[in-house]
């Protein structure tokens, strides 16, 4: 290529087809030019050549061989190549397009002809190099894309049944397998138990669905101990928009993990110990709390709450009256039955529960307030401070109502004694609709047993 223009070669025995392309070209292309075959291939090996034009009948060798030689070698292999022929039957051309040509101009040559097909291969040719360049350099971008991942993730690859047929360095690292050992595995080679098998199943939609899923995972080690990794797993598409194989990029979050729970579990020890604080306050002993969480976990269970609801319910229900710190020690312990101004006073213990547990976003807390809140008010309407019937109470809240009576009944207090376990069955019976959610009612009576273990296991002493 001289001053910017494309290369043509000429090969054509004839000395007069030779000069009628040079007059149509010259102006246009830098030409050379070759009587035979063997020239013409010194010539390419020399030159940059940007196209040929090659005759088919030539001594010695000829248009045929030429082409098919410059196609076996890997430098002369991409450059186009079209044939110009008086020959125009059927076989003739199709020997050229089979050999490697990517076209044919017929004899006699017509300028019009001669020029567009030139300038067509040309432009192909060059939008050709210029799409290899292109994903060579995404190649190359690629790899150093797919070599940052790699070492700064946990990265694995799966095939339609969810078989590991990539995993890299770090993830092995981390399991404690080996490559060897991880693929041709499921993934379930590092499923831990603690991880519900919903969370599972909403994955696997997810991805089947062709969307990302994102997650925490919790998963285990060869060596039985656990690490926890935030994923994103993403569905690989064909042409196609077929589902080809999953890749998942995952990090290693497993110190925030430890921290977080550690957090959850001071929280935890703060809101029993202040709901053991309370009832200590009342004359009560902290086995009175651990009932009503124990109590409040079956509950929770028989109405299909989820285990992260039925936790957020056994952690919280300890609080339901950390509002009667704030209640006179004249009222709390006062023997004799409260007259109308000192049970007035005593009801204020809900909303000053409420009140100091909703300030928080914490949803431990946000959980507690509304037990703190709720768990006077009945079924019926006509409980406390704000006579919710029915649904409108929270199912927290109505969980505790139930759990925390039953105990309080078969607890001695200062202002009464301990009723019998018949009596309690009796009130929960008559008070099933009114005081009590029925639903709940009902649980109680088709699971007795489960209650009345827990209420020996934490027996007061």
């Amino acid at each position: 290529m001289i001053n910017g223009q494309k290369t043509i070669l000429i090969v054509d025995d004839t000395d007069t087809n030779i000069h009628i392309l040079i007059e149509l070209l010259d102006d246009k292309y830098d030409i050379l030019a070759s009587l035979n075959g063997h020239d013409a291939i010194e010539i390419i090996n020399e030159e940059q050549i940007d196209l040929i034009l090659l005759d088919i009948m030539m001594p010695e060798i000829d248009g045929y061989e030429v082409c098919k030689r410059l196609k076996e070698n890997s430098k002369t292999k991409d450059i186009p190549i079209i044939f110009i022929t008086a020959k125009t039957d059927e076989e003739s051309i199709k020997k050229a397009y089979e050999v490697g040509g990517v076209d044919y101009i017929t004899k006699p040559f017509k300028a019009i002809e001669v020029l567009s097909r030139i300038n067509t291969h040309l432009t192909l040719a060059e939008q050709k190099t210029f799409l290899e360049h292109s994903l060579e350099e995404n190649m190359i971008l690629l790899n150093q894309y797919k070599q940052v991942v790699d070492e700064s993730s946990l990265v694995s690859k799966t095939d339609l049944m969810g078989k590991i047929t990539y995993a890299n360095d770090e993830f092995a690292k981390i399991s404690g397998y080996t490559k060897d050992e991880l693929i041709g595995k499921s993934q379930n080679i590092v499923r831990h138990p603690d991880v519900a098998n919903s969370v599972y199943k909403e994955m696997w939609q997810t991805i089947k669905n062709k969307q990302i899923w994102r997650g925490e995972v919790k998963n285990k080690k060869k060596d039985g101990t656990y690490y926890v990794v935030f994923a994103i797993i993403m569905p690989i598409l064909d042409l196609n928009g077929d589902i080809k194989e999953y890749i998942s990029v995952r990090h290693d979050i497993t110190d925030i993990y430890n921290l977080k729970q550690e957090i959850v579990e001071t929280q935890k020890e703060v809101v029993f110990t202040m709901g053991a604080i309370g009832e200590t306050r009342s004359k009560e002993t902290g086995n009175h709390v651990k009932r009503v969480a124990e109590y409040s976990r079956v509950f929770g269970k028989y109405c299909n709450l989820s285990e992260e609801e039925i936790e957020l319910l056994v952690d919280a229900s300890p609080m339901h009256d950390i509002g009667k710190i704030a209640i006179p020690d004249n009222i709390l312990h006062k023997t004799g039955k409260l007259n109308d101004e000192e049970f007035q006073i005593m009801r204020t213990h809900a909303e000053i529960g409420y009140t100091m547990l909703n300030h928080s976003s914490r949803p431990l807390l946000k959980t507690a307030a509304i037990i703190a809140l709720e768990h006077h008010e009945r079924w019926d309407g006509n409980g406390y401070p704000n006579y919710l019937k029915g649904e409108e109470i929270a199912i927290e809240g109505r969980i505790t109502a139930i759990a925390d009576v039953f105990d309080a009944l078969g607890s001695q207090r200062c202002y009464k004694k301990s009723w019998k376990d018949e009596d309690i069955f009796e009130y929960l019976k008559k008070e099933k609709g009114k005081q009590f959610d029925p639903n709940l009612v009902d649980i109680f009576f088709e699971h007795i047993d489960e209650f009345l273990l827990i209420k020996k296991e934490f027996i007061d002493i």
